[in-house]
């Protein structure tokens, strides 16, 4: 029995590789097809919301030909070829990068193996060439997986998932060194009335010193004249 590799989580798609690099779609494809037609309830039954049988958004059969999945009563449904007529109901960013040529902007698929529409698993995967599918490149995706992709806003899935981060502890996180101008220490009033006070010191003894001075003078002019007065 065929068995392929569980993704768990973020880091284990982005160690698939899958989706990546541009112009490839199924990071996007996955995206969308979990936050857009899945409903997960609180029994952890996950529901499909579009109809695969009826061929929405282009999904349609896969046979399972080549044994790449697990072999099964139940039915494959693919999606995700943008070729297709009905793919033009996918969101935008999903058909962007599409170039319409036989390159890799086509190449990745979402596969769901459902009963009714309750989802029994979810695999992505890619082509090996034109016709056939890369069995070394197949991976099914965790029901937790699926459940931290749709708590994510897209911007921060294709952040997590293009780009391989390493988280540092706050404590040894070094603060970006920023050229700050040397400031000058302000003056204080203190500081700045200072000399006025050493100027205000100075006048005050000349001022004294002429005081003195005349005072000295008119007191001998007073003596002079009483002298002479008394003769």
């Amino acid at each position: 029995m065929v068995r392929k590799e569980t993704l768990n989580t973020l880091p284990d798609l982005v160690d698939s590789g899958f989706g990546r690099p541009s112009p490839r779609h199924g990071l996007n494809l996955l995206y969308w097809f979990v936050t857009h037609c899945l409903h997960f309830s609180f029994n952890n039954e996950i529901t499909v919301l579009c109809s695969p049988f009826r061929g929405d958004y282009g999904f349609r059969l896969f046979h399972n030909k080549e044994k790449i999945l697990p072999v099964t009563n139940m039915r494959y449904y693919e999606v995700g070829n943008l070729n297709h007529y009905e793919a033009k109901d996918l969101p935008e960013y999903v058909r962007r990068g599409y170039t319409g040529n036989l390159d890799d902007s086509n190449t990745d698929r979402i596969i769901i193996c459902i009963t009714r529409f309750s989802l029994e698993s979810l695999y992505v995967t890619r082509h090996k060439d034109q016709w056939t599918f890369n069995p070394n490149q197949t991976f099914c995706i965790s029901p937790e997986l699926l459940k931290t992709i749709r708590n994510l806003t897209q911007k921060d899935f294709l952040r997590q998932t293009t780009s391989r981060y390493i988280t540092i502890p706050e404590s040894t996180r070094e603060t970006p060194q920023r050229n700050v101008p040397e400031r000058r220490p302000r003056q204080t009033p203190t500081m700045q009335n200072s000399q006025p006070s050493q100027n205000c010191k100075c006048c005050s003894g000349w001022c004294c010193c002429i005081a003195v001075f005349i005072l000295m003078i008119v007191i001998s002019l007073t003596i002079f004249l009483l002298t002479k007065y008394l003769k």
